[in-house]
């Protein structure tokens, strides 16, 4: 199919310019809330939900295999979360024609993560032939880190009368849940299983003995605090005087270290959407 690029430069133009038209108009409709009180302005506090995803980075410097300095160190996990909660903003100036706001969020964050170390040599038991034989495995850590987040962002719309907003500012987290389970899947041979003396006491065999779960609980020396700094882009689509969506993508750093015992910092890219009511 041709795509007509004229035609979408046109499409794009005319929807910015209707855009202007209607952020414009914000607090028109209620430039004076009562005829008997023509002084009373619009409120300029907006309040609503906010959904989004969390597509998350964890960077980190952990041993896999504690007693083995020579093998690599688990250095980036990935993940998929969710965010959810509440918003309220203030604005500065009149409603109208305000540029520039504090926003505040309440949210549940899941910063999720999996990592994995491929094709790693380790010793195997046959229980066909009662013998050893050197094969692989991976080595895989999975995270489930949640938390309540607070967030406090500074927002200007650098253009008069355009939607585009920049926002910076921090992100405060109380850790509410903060585990990690490492194990290790036998790769090859096919008919190889683990040999239960080489682990520690409480590890946790599946499959048949081609999975081991050697750790299954909350983070070492994890802090219950995560301090970031997000910044980002959102766009405010009035759907009238008061009501307005506003789509928005944000990098939230992680500033501090998910644990004091190895360098670990979580920094997810926020994608999400916010609807902020007039009241």
């Amino acid at each position: 199919m041709k795509i007509d690029f004229n035609k979408l430069f046109i499409l794009f133009i005319t929807g910015l310019l209707l855009s202007s038209s209607l952020y414009a108009q914000r607090g028109g409709e209620t430039q004076y809330a009562s005829p008997l009180d023509p002084s009373k302005k619009p409120t300029p506090i907006y309040f609503g939900p906010a959904v989004g995803v969390n597509i998350m980075g964890h960077s980190m410097d952990i041993p896999t295999f504690v007693e083995d300095n020579t093998c690599p160190n688990f250095k980036n996990a990935a993940g998929i979360g969710l965010y959810a909660g509440l918003t309220l903003e203030r604005l500065f100036g009149d409603v109208a024609t305000s540029s520039s706001s504090v926003i505040f969020r309440i949210l549940f964050n899941m910063y999720p993560g999996s990592v994995t170390v491929e094709d790693v040599p380790y010793p195997h038991y046959l229980p066909t032939d009662d013998g050893h034989v050197e094969g692989n495995v991976d080595n895989v850590m999975d995270i489930t880190y949640n938390a309540a987040t607070l967030e406090v962002m500074y927002k200007i719309n650098p253009v008069p009368a355009i939607g585009l907003g920049i926002v910076v500012g921090p992100a405060i987290d109380y850790i509410l849940t903060k585990n990690r389970t490492h194990k290790y899947n036998i790769i090859s041979p096919n008919n190889a299983q683990f040999d239960t003396e080489r682990f520690p006491a409480g590890t946790v065999f599946e499959n048949n003995y081609r999975t081991a779960v050697w750790y299954d609980g909350e983070i070492e020396d994890a802090s219950a605090i995560r301090f970031g700094i997000k910044a980002g882009v959102q766009y405010e689509i009035l759907l009238g005087s008061k009501l307005y969506i506003a789509p928005a993508v944000a990098y939230n750093f992680g500033v501090t270290s998910l644990t004091s015992k190895y360098t670990w910092r979580v920094s997810p890219l926020q994608i999400g959407i916010d609807a902020r009511f007039a009241f």
